[in-house]
């Protein structure tokens, strides 16, 4: 099993196939410089890229977290009246600087960043057998390191930073930007600011896109990024930047590649389940000997694990009865005595015996949803109702043709956005990018309003950060100082 980590930015490298346990103060060099010495060949580079995706399944990250918070501080989720004490701050809005969970996630996307990193520095140095095998598959996986160094970035710039728009030139705080992992000294950048973040995030997918053009690689699994998951993420990040154009055009270039399908009506709710089935663009992938156990999402869900989070009847009532989503919920009893009864119990990710269900990061059903939003902000409105209607449809035979214009459209993409995506990370960063206001449910029928613009909605710069880095300690979040 993986050993823990406990660092902030300052560190310089985490272990690529594992790590000390000590506070990054007390790293030694030689211990970084080791590490950075395994990637020599072509096994040294495939064991570093492994341990990269490995990083990023941990319970502080996609393993749990990521696809967690954002719907369980949304409008889709609450904490049930008795629960584990997990995540209790986040769902009542009463985050600090100095809450554990904010600074392990912190931690653990900038190892995931410092490992990747390393990649991309000795990836193309590697010694290589002289063959074209070898030399594909070298530049498949730097290509690889670019595009998670980019989505790791945009995961921490959704979490620790406002939104693209939320000021109207981008100059607002982004996050600290590290391309370089240095083995030989501390490194203690400042905040980029959210224009300058952005710039680096489509700078990296670019150059993903870019090497895996040039590798000539063919090799496609969910569970590995390749040139049309990259350009998949793409489109999202340049629809969070309101780059309309470029949203549509890569999601098209995703769509028109064959390369992905929708699931059918009726194998949708059993095969969403299924490791790299047909619509999974990128996954993290649990297998019965490598899975986060009850730290996973499926226990948070599960009435058979703690099953602390249940879905707001706000959520549930937004689905026809012929909506085969609906079929992601079941109302039931909440386990235990004085639990919800009935609640609305979460069954997307429910595989709490072998743990083997995979993270769902990007399916196709949303790089439609990303073309249609693009396409209606563009005007072109047939194409962006049709591009709606693929997906409505897919989910409910019976769901009225999309006839929708204007805001109206937009706001039926948001909510279908809601419907699809709902309890895989997405709402409360939907919410924010769209500038909406809303109600945080809590249990009891206790509610918070949250009113944009809102400081509280992103997490709080870790106080162990700003107290170690020098650079940074003026640079909290407004809210939070």
């Amino acid at each position: 099993m993986q050993q823990k980590y406990t660092y902030g930015i300052l560190i310089i490298l985490a272990g690529l196939l594992g790590a000390c346990s000590k506070d990054f103060l007390e790293q030694k060099p030689d211990q970084s410089t080791e590490t950075g010495k395994a990637i020599r060949d072509l096994p040294g580079l495939r064991a570093a890229i492994n341990g990269v995706y490995s990083l990023m399944q941990n319970k502080d990250y996609y393993g749990r977290t990521m696809p967690l918070l954002p719907d369980l501080r949304s409008d889709n989720a609450f904490l049930s009246i008795i629960n584990s004490n997990r995540y209790t701050n986040q769902n009542q809005y009463i985050v600090t600087a100095n809450d554990v969970s904010t600074t392990d996630s912190w931690n653990q996307l900038y190892s995931v960043v410092a490992n990747a990193n390393m990649v991309i520095m000795k990836g193309p140095y590697v010694s290589l057998l002289p063959s074209a095998s070898d030399s594909t598959e070298a530049r498949q996986i730097v290509a690889e390191a670019y595009a998670l160094r980019a989505e790791v970035f945009f995961d921490i710039a959704r979490m620790y930073a406002q939104p693209y728009n939320y000021t109207t030139d981008a100059t607002h705080m982004g996050i600290p930007i590290v391309t370089i992992t240095n083995v030989d000294s501390v490194q203690s950048p400042s905040r980029s600011n959210i224009k300058e973040t952005y710039a680096q995030i489509i700078n990296d997918l670019t150059a993903s896109i870019q090497k895996f053009t040039e590798s000539k690689s063919t090799a496609f699994s969910s569970g590995r990024i390749n040139i049309y998951s990259a350009k998949a993420l793409l489109s999202r990040v340049l629809l969070y930047k309101e780059d309309w154009t470029g949203a549509a055009a890569y999601a098209a270039d995703v769509i028109r590649s064959q390369q992905y399908a929708l699931l059918t009506n009726e194998k949708l709710v059993s095969d969403f389940k299924i490791t790299n089935n047909n619509e999974t663009i990128f996954e993290i992938v649990n297998t019965p000997v490598d899975n986060p156990n009850t730290d996973g999402l499926s226990y948070m869900f599960s009435q058979d694990g703690y099953g602390d989070v249940l879905a707001t009847n706000d959520v549930y009532n937004i689905y026809a009865a012929t909506d085969v989503r609906r079929n992601f919920l079941k109302k039931g009893k909440r386990s235990g005595n004085g639990g919800e009864d009935p609640a609305n119990i979460i069954t997307k990710y429910s595989d709490v015996s072998t743990f083997t269900e995979s993270i769902k990061v990007m399916r196709f059903a949303e790089v439609y949803l990303i073309r249609a939003e693009a396409l209606a902000h563009l005007g072109r409105t047939p194409e962006a109702q049709a591009a709606l209607q693929i997906v409505t449809q897919r989910a409910d035979h019976n769901a009225p043709p999309v006839t929708a214009t204007g805001q109206a459209l937009l706001d039926l993409i948001l909510l279908e956005r809601r419907k699809e995506l709902a309890f895989e990370g997405h709402r409360l960063f939907d919410l924010n990018r769209t500038k909406r206001s809303f109600t945080k449910f809590l249990a009891s029928d206790k509610t918070i309003p949250v009113v944009w613009p809102s400081t509280k909605v992103i997490q709080p710069i870790p106080q162990r950060e700003l107290d170690a880095n020098p650079n940074i300690r003026n640079q909290q979040n407004e809210g939070y100082n």
